[in-house]
């Protein structure tokens, strides 16, 4: 633990989610999760600040998960890496939950994990965004639900005292610093750092945790919100979209009064042959 900060004991959780290798859907235009699979990779960085805030000024970290029984792959990946804790989510009426569902059914884990350890949260991480949806929404719903303040395209973390981070984070032309109090939720960019692998000292601690599974039913969760059921969209169909443009031609030779003029030529010859 660095000098430079101090001792703070964070009740740190990161959300994970576990996303297919290939990305297919089936004939009901939901995402195909039956092969290989792996952790999301913007979820691997927010695990990464997660550990590294950690290392900073103590404290024990939390994942939590939402998806099928495979999910634990990746759960335990984090075990392996250094988390504290594992916990998933898994149950058959969670199928087709769009963001909304899925952020509904998170914050209720979390819930339920901190009262049933009577614990408060200091900082929650998420990934920027999925590979598999891309929506980047799931984080900010969840700390809506937590009434937590939130930051996204966060790419790096100051701690300043036992109140306040220091935040940056990713705006276009350039980047915001902000003061932020705890508790908050950060949705972290794949810029913010190199993740780490599984350490041989993790892994060995790893061997003893498991990954702690509940239904919706043991957390308190309505049927009404799970699911299909809880979701507001739907998706009606999936089409395969096929680029059909020629190559793309590049002016790259000569000023730029001739470029111009290049470019414009072939775009009216284009226009006259069509």
């Amino acid at each position: 633990m660095s000098e430079n900060y101090p001792k703070l004991d964070l009740n740190i959780f990161v959300t994970i989610k576990q996303v297919p290798k290939a990305m297919k859907t089936g004939a009901d235009g939901l995402m195909d999760r039956s092969g290989k699979s792996m952790m999301n990779p913007h979820c691997t960085h927010a695990l990464e600040e997660a550990l590294s805030l950690r290392d900073r000024v103590g404290g024990q970290i939390t994942v939590v998960s939402m998806g099928p029984p495979n999910a634990q792959k990746s759960l335990n990946e984090a075990l392996r890496k250094g988390a504290d804790r594992a916990y998933l989510l898994s149950d058959r009426k969670l199928a087709g939950s769009d963001t909304w569902a899925t952020a509904e059914a998170l914050a209720t884990l979390i819930k339920f994990i901190l009262k049933e350890n009577n614990e408060t949260l200091d900082v929650l991480y998420g990934g920027l965004q999925t590979v598999d949806g891309d929506t980047a929404q799931v984080p900010a719903q969840i700390a809506s639900r937590l009434k937590m303040s939130q930051v996204t395209y966060v790419e790096s973390v100051k701690v300043l005292d036992d109140k306040h981070l220091e935040v940056r984070r990713i705006i276009e032309g350039g980047y915001q610093r902000l003061k932020v109090p705890y508790p908050t939720t950060l949705s972290v960019t794949e810029t913010a750092n190199v993740p780490r692998g599984p350490s041989l000292t993790a892994s060995m601690s790893a061997v003893d945790k498991e990954v702690i599974i509940y239904n919706i039913d043991q957390i308190g969760l309505p049927e009404k919100y799970a699911g299909l059921a809880g979701s507001p969209t739907v998706v009606s169909r999936v089409k395969n979209v096929v680029i059909d443009r020629g190559p793309v031609q590049l002016f790259n030779e000569g000023d730029t009064a001739k470029l111009v003029s290049d470019m414009l030529t072939a775009v009216n010859t284009k226009e006259e042959n069509n």
